[in-house]
């Protein structure tokens, strides 16, 4: 009888040890899968957030190197003018240049180069979904600030100006063709909305 007590006992306890691993591991599961799922969750979100940088960053260069390029072709269209009629291109460039100043037009495009600059800042280290695009990005935001230096601080000769304007856009053209293939979708659909909204305030 004291055989058969000790045997339920031994098997009660046996059960109940069963019962609290089976507790543990089925909470562990649980644990790992919603820490699992938290991440995934995380992982998505940032990867979100850096497609509408990295569109709305896209869409600003393009913008800020159009308004750079007609700086630069004011530049030209002065410099040309002042050479057909014998005046000083210098004097000319430089009164310009003094008007651009003085409407706004200089401090704008620098104040547009810092906010671009700090965006690309953020769109360091990005996303595998996403590294592609971003350094074409790059190379992109370096023919803008060429254009935007050529723009505010033109030099050289007019022909040699000239030539490097349109070097600069040609370049910036065949990036963009470049950029818009490796964006993925969910970037091109966000862009074309910031494109849009850009187009709107420069009309």
């Amino acid at each position: 009888m004291e055989n058969t007590d000790y045997q339920e006992y031994h098997s009660k306890r046996k059960s109940k040890k069963g019962l609290i691993i089976s507790t543990i591991i089925i909470v562990t599961i649980a644990f790992i899968g919603g820490g699992g799922y938290s991440w995934y969750k995380y992982q998505q979100d940032q990867k979100e957030k850096y497609a509408k940088k990295l569109a709305k960053t896209s869409a600003e260069i393009q913008l800020e190197f159009l308004l750079a390029s007609i700086v630069a072709d004011g530049s030209s269209d002065v410099w040309n003018d002042a050479i057909d009629d014998g005046r000083d291109f210098n004097l000319q460039l430089t009164t310009y240049h003094d008007i651009l100043s003085e409407n706004g037009t200089v401090k704008e495009r620098k104040n547009g180069q810092k906010k671009i600059r700090n965006m690309m800042k953020a769109l360091q280290n990005p996303p595998d979904d996403y590294n592609e695009s971003y350094k074409v990005l790059k190379q992109i935001y370096g023919i803008y600030s060429k254009m935007l230096d050529q723009a505010l601080y033109p030099s050289g000769s007019l022909l040699e100006f000239n030539r490097n304007i349109n070097d600069l856009y040609n370049q910036f053209e065949q990036k963009k063709e470049e950029l818009s293939i490796t964006l993925p979708t969910d970037v091109k659909k966000l862009k074309k909305k910031y494109d849009t909204k850009n187009q709107k305030e420069l009309e």
